[in-house]
């Protein structure tokens, strides 16, 4: 394949998803440090104010849904710092969904409404599935492929026969329009094989559910006392192992546990009844075959320890930049294309 073949292909599908590209980009840096940066843009919403009683999860269940009349916890999940809530997400019967944060300490409902009310859950509803079920999923599937594309095209473009040192400067020296275009193929050419890793986890993670089934049982008003009840005989499988979710579904009560053993990501599960509570199945992190677990902590890069997302956020960062950098540097090249028949023209 010539050059210029790679070019058109680069060319093409940067303009196609360079908005889709920005998008992943700037919601993915968010979701590199979720927890945190919730509290930081929503510290009254989303902090605990560390008075009170300790709240469990079922009582957590309770309070969020008296603050949302007609609508049902199907998911609860623990506090993932000291000074951080419980969070909830509701669905009524015809399918909506909602979200409350309860504080821990008091039982206090913090914040509660629509996704626009919790900016950092939206962030990962729009970087999963674009907030649009399978058909935002399948989206994002194409997005993957695009940015994996690129990624090769803009390398088999770029690649120097030798000295890729000296094809890789940035001469400063040189009008804004030229700088611009040797600032975009260093960027691109530097950070292109963790934008292909980022391309591949992603599709991994994206393909398995947008072609698997997602039907759920219809939300129950579960009593608090029966969430507990069943939590605790869950706990009674996994010792010492700290809650990460609940997920209420029917009279299941499917429940996660952090396994940092494993990796950062990875769950001990536990599947409970709530009406006359026995354990269902109980599987160890270790003998848990599924593919999210081995692969969010690569996608995350915390994988490879506390430097992981701080690059990855460099690279979301980066990505961002090309997405930007990209369509302006074709409009500038279309706008030099018309000037010349402007002055035959004239």
């Amino acid at each position: 394949m010539t050059r210029a073949t790679w070019l058109r292909i680069h060319r093409v599908l940067g303009l196609a998803m360079a908005a889709f590209l920005l998008v992943q980009a700037l919601t993915g840096a968010l979701l590199l440090y979720r927890g945190p940066v919730a509290r930081m843009i929503d510290p009254v919403g989303m902090t605990s104010r560390a008075t009170g009683r300790a709240y469990s999860a079922g009582r957590a269940v309770e309070q969020a849904g008296h603050a949302m009349p007609g609508y049902h916890v199907t998911r609860l999940f623990a506090p993932d710092a000291q000074d951080a809530t419980w969070f909830a997400q509701l669905s009524d019967d015809s399918g909506r969904t909602r979200y409350a944060s309860v504080d821990p300490t008091g039982g206090r409902v913090l914040r509660a409404g629509r996704l626009v009310h919790f900016p950092v859950e939206a962030a990962l509803q729009i970087h999963y599935r674009l907030i649009a079920g399978k058909a935002g999923m399948t989206i994002v599937a194409l997005n993957a492929l695009a940015l994996l594309t690129m990624a090769v095209s803009g390398l088999a473009f770029w690649w120097p026969k030798r000295n890729p040192g000296k094809a890789l400067a940035i001469r400063w020296t040189l009008s804004p329009r030229l700088v611009l275009r040797q600032v975009h193929r260093t960027i691109g050419v530097v950070a292109a094989a963790l934008l292909a890793l980022l391309a591949v986890t992603g599709l991994m993670l994206v393909l398995p559910e947008s072609v698997g089934n997602d039907a759920t049982a219809a939300p129950i008003a579960a009593p608090a006392t029966a969430i507990d009840r069943s939590l605790t005989l869950a706990q009674s499988a996994f010792p010492n192992k700290s809650l990460r979710d609940v997920r209420i579904d029917g009279d299941r009560l499917i429940v996660n546990f952090h396994a940092p053993e494993r990796n950062s990501r990875a769950v001990h599960r536990a599947i409970v009844t709530l009406r006359l509570p026995h354990i269902i199945s109980a599987v160890r992190a270790e003998q848990n075959g599924a593919l999210w677990m081995i692969v969010l902590p690569v996608h995350s890069g915390e994988a490879i320890g506390p430097a992981g997302p701080a690059l990855l956020l460099i690279v979301a960062l980066a990505l961002a930049t090309l997405a930007l950098s990209g369509p302006v540097m074709w409009w500038q090249a279309a706008a030099r294309r018309r000037r010349p028949a402007r002055k035959i023209t004239a």
